[in-house]
């Protein structure tokens, strides 16, 4: 490991010299919205979890549709669009998040990875059909129960979020895509994740088995610290990337 650095030339030089990055963005990267989950785990992981929604659905959708309603208000920010700059000059190739807010989207990057859905559309498990979050709340609205049911002809199927819920498995399709990204670069940048949920708190060890490089950013110490390349120990990465991507492409005024 080169040890920890709060140098931003630093980091673009890794950026600029790896063929192939993948960035791979922790929910911290959306401060207020880690906050709220932080101070309201206790509530959520009882109300928003799998069972809730198979065994009390009215219960589920009026604790679920709130949390769903402040993410999609929510706007980018400085994290988000730093790396929709980064990406834009082809500095990172591959996002992959762990958030569930579409701020990253929203930010301007391309082609992201979710590896816990999204909590913005809901979905139908029978006939396949999604809807976004305004329609699912008509739905909502006019249901005599408060369950959302699929508007297709001859479905009414009980809808569903399209993210993963608490007690539920992630995504197989955003995992292995994710694991095939890991595979491919020759540098991943974690940003923002304590890395302590299986199977993304694994993720690095991909990598890092083929000899290639990964680069830390965020608060908190993770277990990936001494194989590190590069160790970005800051309170925020937002200053740290928004000047990396000064760097590597100057904002036009």
């Amino acid at each position: 490991m080169s040890g920890a650095s709060h140098d931003p030339e630093a980091l673009a030089a890794a950026l600029l010299g790896a063929e192939h990055t993948v960035v791979l963005a922790g929910p911290r990267l959306d401060p207020e919205g880690i906050a709220e989950i932080a101070a309201r785990r206790g509530e959520w992981a009882h109300t928003v979890d799998l069972d809730t929604l198979l065994t009390r659905p009215a219960q589920f959708w009026e604790s679920f549709l709130p949390i769903a309603r402040a993410a999609h208000d929510r706007l980018p920010g400085d994290a988000q669009r730093a790396l929709a700059r980064l990406q834009s000059a082809g500095a990172v190739d591959h996002v992959v998040t762990q958030a569930v807010d579409g701020l990253l989207q929203r930010a301007g990057v391309r082609d992201v990875v979710e590896v816990y859905g999204d909590v913005l559309t809901v979905r139908c498990e029978r006939c396949g059909a999604h809807r976004d979050l305004d329609e699912a709340e008509v739905l909502i609205s006019g249901a005599d129960d408060g369950v959302p049911r699929c508007p297709e002809a001859e479905c009414a199927y009980p809808l569903r979020p399209s993210g993963s819920l608490w007690n539920e498995a992630l995504p197989a399709a955003g995992v292995e895509r994710a694991w095939d990204l890991a595979a491919e670069c020759d540098l991943l940048v974690v940003i923002d994740s304590d890395l302590r949920t299986v199977p993304i708190s694994l993720l690095p060890s991909v990598p890092l088995t083929r000899g290639a490089g990964v680069v830390l950013i965020g608060p908190e110490p993770t277990r990936y610290d001494r194989y590190a390349r590069m160790v970005v120990r800051v309170p925020s990465s937002a200053p740290t990337l928004r000047a990396t991507a000064d760097l590597i492409s100057p904002s036009r005024t």
